[in-house]
């Protein structure tokens, strides 16, 4: 942890001295750390020098970043012809913004344990021409008869149910008409199903929203008849719940029942995943195992910013200080991985690109990697960008993905 906060206050360091705003102070710093080893030297070496960056700025560019002034800048440096001293310093300006995020990614692992016998280039062949890529909006929907309908953004249907509910499909999205409270009829359940690389959007009959990530299952009522409103999730889902104080919302997800009158939350309940996290984005929300609420136990209550932790393997409630961005990031369109395990970052790659995730004897899974990429690009950018730590390598054919300790070899 203490190399990792180094190697972030290096990079900042660099990239304030390309961007000529370095302090007395820290230019002493940064001076001293190039001293301090001769792999220091090496790196600053090749940080500042302008074929080695521009070299690195175009794999940036060739991710079609949509922060406009990156695009703006890259056009500068690559497509307009300037004098060589210009370009030069455009090149290290660009670098500046890059940089701190390349090394952060990384924790500095790839620019501190280069490779002798093997570039970048050669690295790179093994995910070279392979194209894998998500399923984008598509589910399954199953009626209260079992009848299943495929549901996708280009597929319009109507539906009506049995007790009358009209469900609608369009733009990637159900939706369920108000219906009016009968608590004597029978109850219909329906449920949304998402394959591994899709991911659907449903509004529920009383105005509530959910976000379905992939490989997940909700099942809920056509109409909310009852004196609470429960649905049940089974994977990953974030909802936006319509309030209603009357009448209060609750999520079964796997042991654990969350229970809310008007909020917005992410549950991560995966059969795979050793944790199911309940993150607060806004309102509040009581976290309990599954029958306590009814014998008297409370469970724990939840702030926003804040996240409940339950181990597979264990009763016990944890409350921690939560990564709202992080959690919420596969609803948005993004990856976001903060100091995440090698083992629950490919559980949610083998999810969201549907690919089969094989390990060889000696892979580190908990090494920790931080970065953060688009969720509907090409699955060997981040792989990549994985690789760029010097820690594992990757095998790509088809939909299965071979992981194996890389051989580094040292100067």
């Amino acid at each position: 942890m203490k190399e990792s906060k180094e190697y972030v206050e290096v990079a900042e360091l660099i990239g304030k001295f390309l961007k000529e705003e370095l302090t007395a102070a820290e230019s002493e710093r940064l001076k001293t750390w190039i001293e301090e080893d001769d792999k220091h030297l090496d790196l600053w070496q090749r940080l500042t020098d302008p074929v080695y960056l521009e070299d690195h700025v175009r794999f940036w560019e060739d991710k079609e970043d949509k922060d406009l002034y990156w695009k703006q800048l890259a056009d500068e440096i690559f497509h307009k012809r300037r004098q060589k001293r210009i370009i030069f310093r455009k090149v290290l300006r660009y670098a500046a913004v890059v940089l701190p995020f390349i090394l952060f990614l990384g924790a500095g692992f790839y620019f501190f344990n280069h490779r002798r016998g093997k570039n970048n280039e050669e690295q790179s062949q093994i995910l070279a021409g392979i194209h894998v890529m998500p399923r984008g909006k598509v589910a399954q929907l199953v009626l209260a008869n079992g009848k299943v309908f495929n549901l996708s953004d280009s597929v319009q249907e109507a539906i009506t149910e049995k007790d009358g509910t009209k469900v609608r499909n369009q733009a990637s999205a159900l939706s369920y008409a108000t219906g009016s409270k009968n608590r004597r009829a029978a109850t219909l359940y329906n449920m949304l199903v998402t394959p591994r690389g899709g991911e659907y959007q449903v509004k529920l009959s009383d105005g509530t929203k959910v976000w379905l990530n992939a490989a997940s299952s909700l099942r809920y009522p056509t109409q909310f008849n009852g004196e609470e409103r429960k649905v049940f999730l089974s994977g990953e889902a974030y909802f936006e719940v319509a309030k209603d104080a009357a009448h209060p919302f609750i999520v079964n997800a796997g042991n654990t029942d969350i229970r809310v009158l008007g909020t917005k939350f992410n549950v991560s309940s995966y059969p795979d995943d050793p944790r199911q996290k309940t993150t607060l984005a806004e309102g509040s929300v009581r976290v309990s195992k599954t029958g306590q609420l009814a014998t008297g136990h409370k469970g724990v209550l939840l702030k926003p910013g804040y996240e409940a932790v339950i181990n597979k393997n264990g009763n016990n409630i944890q409350i921690e200080k939560a990564d709202v961005e992080a959690a919420l990031g596969w609803k948005n369109g993004m990856f976001i991985f903060d100091s995440e395990s090698l083992g629950s970052l490919l559980r949610k790659l083998s999810r969201w690109y549907n690919v089969d995730v094989a390990y060889a004897e000696g892979v580190d899974t908990l090494f920790h990697f931080t970065g953060r990429i688009e969720r509907y690009e090409n699955i060997t950018g981040i792989l990549h960008l994985i690789e760029l730590t010097g820690k594992v390598q990757f095998t790509l054919t088809d939909h299965e993905l071979y992981v194996k300790p890389d051989q580094l070899v040292f100067n």
